[in-house]
């Protein structure tokens, strides 16, 4: 509380991508990891994501009394082969900021 919540983490595709993810989930710390699924609860999302030429974006979702807010912003990510830095810093003023290689690509307020 009164503090940044920083989530913090490099992407490095060994190869061009035509689909995949690049993005994490941050979960309760009850999960159930033996049962963990695509539909298990979490509280945040956030990374790229690639489908084809026309999917290259960094998602950012937050899940809020059970429901997933998506950040509506288109937030494009890197595609190549280099590896990058993805950054999502969430102020306590309820604001985010998202940064790729230290750059900031977006922010707003949630």
């Amino acid at each position: 509380k009164d503090k940044d919540f920083v989530v913090q983490y490099t992407v490095k595709h060994e190869q061009n991508i035509d689909c995949g993810g690049g993005y994490i989930k941050l979960f309760p710390a009850g999960l159930d990891q033996k049962a963990m699924n695509g539909d298990s609860d979490y509280y945040i999302m956030f990374g790229p994501d690639i489908c084809g030429p026309a999917t290259k974006k960094v998602h950012v979702i937050f899940t809020y009394k059970g429901k997933n807010h998506l950040i509506k912003k288109e937030i494009r990510c890197k595609d190549d082969v280099f590896t990058h830095l993805y950054t999502l810093i969430v102020n306590p003023d309820n604001t985010y900021e998202v940064l790729i290689d230290n750059k900031r690509e977006e922010g707003g307020s949630l």
